[in-house]
């Protein structure tokens, strides 16, 4: 090839070139260079015409390019006085473009430039940068070996983890190790170019801690793109309310093990109850119908919350108390005073059903009748400060019993109104439990067939439409008859028919893997959707079932199916008339086995 060729080559080139002469100083110094030639490519990249600038100094074309941050005239000066090629990204203010540039030289003095304009992916790449790094939600790049390729700002923010720690890091070192397993088989599918939607695991934070996080992830080559979101809050929401629906769909007869707290929610129970002792000037408290508080205490006494209960055995008395004015009352509040110091107390039973599952007790007032005599011999009895209990004692309030046994009754009415709240929840809770069950069972329905319990027609050809694509080829639908059912149905009746199919959907799924999708069309038929499987793989599959399918009977009758498959390679073919051809090849197995069973049965 003639030089005119290689000159046309270049002129035509997409890439813009130019030829130059580097110009030095006195000191051998590069300080500018030359122009000597340049394509069509650089002209449109630059905007500088060859007719204007060849022969100039680019100082001469561009003043300005010596105020720019990169020295060009000094880098381009090193290649061309000292050899060799270097390719770098630059940004140069005087063409107001980004450029990717590749210069190296032939001859001492002299170099050559090769000019990409990558404006418009630098554009796009800072655009990508800043909604990577605004983004709220954990955002990464990982490699299919398991390693954070690049990470935003959100791992920082959420896990504790900087883009530095992560980076290189194998993501399996974050996880929890009881979702070990879950997380590889998952990494399996997208090393296998397989997208995943929605998987929930749980990854160890900076601090130590455990966070629940829900991924969608997307494979492409060599890297899986995801984003993720933290659910933790969400799942410790969704494990407390499971944990309130189990409480509340309890057997009543299993009341003693009734949460009360799982019943009626705490924080409105003790806002009640401190507005209560507010309004009425009483202290208060819920407790466990063995006295155990449940609540945090309102109101109460200096004498029982810092020097009676304080001690063992006035804790002790209190509780006893308590449990025996809390007790359940059909005529109304339980009104006595207490066994610990005396003092004025009443209490409703909280009951749920008929079933008692917490005390509410007011009290702490005293009355005339109470002489201080007996105070001090009380804290003598528990071991208590007899001085500061008689301080404590004189700041008891009084109240007289006619206005106490007022508080008590209404405290009486509100029980009663906690009580049947309860309840009410709990025949909610129920009506929400079997709800979500039936809407549970016509989901299952919708989608399995009711004797087989495998996939149905309709979960089959939902299925075969999202797995009809490139990445799932080679694609083979393997279609099984069962052989012998009507025989069965029509001489050992229909019950003995619907086990010879109970026993081949087992075995059939059984030798299946996980991802393949297993479904009964109807009567005897069964169709098994087998992902990036042909071959070899195929006859495999075939032969455990019929290995497992030959050692079992039904009313005498030995158990076989007739198959047929068929692969789709390509895809541009057409996923209906691979369907037809596998029924086609099943039907010819069909005819074949029936002929050769009525041979044996001859």
């Amino acid at each position: 090839m003639n030089d005119s060729f290689y000159k046309s080559v270049v002129e035509h080139s997409p890439v813009g070139y130019a030829y130059h002469k580097i110009i030095c100083d006195q000191a051998g110094n590069p300080c500018d260079y030359e122009f000597l030639e340049i394509n069509r490519a650089f002209e449109k990249l630059t905007g500088l015409i060859g007719t204007e600038i060849i022969g100039k100094r680019i100082t001469q074309v561009l003043p300005e390019i010596v105020n720019d941050e990169f020295n060009w005239i000094a880098f381009y000066g090193d290649v061309a006085l000292n050899g060799g090629e270097k390719e770098f990204e630059q940004y140069t203010a005087a063409l107001d473009i980004w450029c990717r540039v590749t210069v190296y030289t032939q001859e001492p003095g002299f170099f050559t430039t090769n000019f990409v304009d990558i404006s418009k992916e630098k554009t796009q790449l800072e655009e990508l940068n800043n909604f990577f790094e605004l983004n709220l939600d954990l955002l990464c790049i990982a490699d299919t070996e398991g390693n954070f390729v690049k990470t935003n700002k959100s791992w920082e923010d959420i896990l504790g983890y900087t883009c530095e720690e992560l980076i290189k890091t194998k993501y399996l070192d974050f996880v929890h190790p009881d979702d070990l397993q879950a997380t590889r088989e998952v990494m399996d599918r997208l090393n296998e170019q397989n997208p995943v939607v929605n998987f929930i695991n749980r990854y160890r934070a900076k601090d130590g801690t455990y966070h629940w996080i829900e991924w969608s992830s997307r494979p492409q080559g060599k890297f899986v793109y995801a984003a993720a979101r933290d659910i933790t809050d969400r799942k410790k929401l969704e494990q407390r309310l499971e944990k309130r629906m189990l409480e509340l769909t309890r057997p009543l007869e299993d009341a003693g093990n009734i949460n009360f707290t799982e019943l009626i929610d705490l924080a409105d129970i003790q806002k009640l109850q401190d507005e209560f002792s507010d309004a009425t000037g009483v202290a208060s408290v819920i407790t466990l119908t063995d006295g155990t508080p449940i609540t945090r205490t309102s109101n109460f006494t200096r004498l029982c919350e810092n020097i009676i209960r304080k001690t063992e055995k006035g804790r002790e008395n209190c509780y006893k108390s308590d449990a025996d004015i809390g007790a359940y009352s059909a005529d109304g509040p339980i009104i006595k005073t207490c066994l610990s110091g005396g003092l004025w107390d009443a209490g409703a039973a909280i009951t749920v059903g008929g079933k008692h599952v917490a005390n509410w007790l007011i009290g702490q007032v005293r009355d005339e009748n109470l002489k201080e005599e007996q105070l001090v011999a009380y804290a003598r009895e528990i071991g208590a400060d007899e001085a500061e209990a008689l301080m404590a004692f004189r700041e008891v309030p009084q109240m007289s019993f006619w206005r106490f046994e007022k508080i008590a009754k209404l405290l009486y009415t509100i029980a009663n109104q906690l009580s049947n709240l309860a309840f009410q929840n709990i025949l909610q809770a129920r009506f929400i439990n079997e709800k979500r069950r039936i809407e549970k069972e016509i989901l299952y329905l919708s989608y399995h067939d009711y004797l087989t319990g495998l996939y149905n027609r309709r979960y089959y050809e939902q299925e075969l439409i999202r797995l009809d694509k490139k990445e799932n080829l080679p694609l083979t639908l393997l279609l099984g008859d069962v052989n012998g059912l009507k025989l069965i149905n029509d001489t050992l009746g229909h019950l003995l028919g619907d086990e010879l199919l109970i026993k081949t959907a087992r075995i059939i799924n059984q030798v299946c893997r996980k991802d393949d999708i297993v479904a009964r069309l109807g009567g005897d038929e069964f169709i098994v959707i087998l992902p990036k499987t042909e071959g070899s793989e195929i006859t495999e599959i075939i032969e455990k079932i019929r290995k497992l399918t030959s050692e079992e009977k039904v009313g005498g009758m030995d158990v076989s199916i007739s198959f047929g498959h068929e692969t789709k390679k390509n895809e541009e073919e057409d996923i209906e008339e691979i369907f037809k051809r596998a029924e086609d090849d099943m039907y010819r197995h069909k005819q074949y086995q029936s002929a050769a069973m009525r041979i044996r049965q001859k």
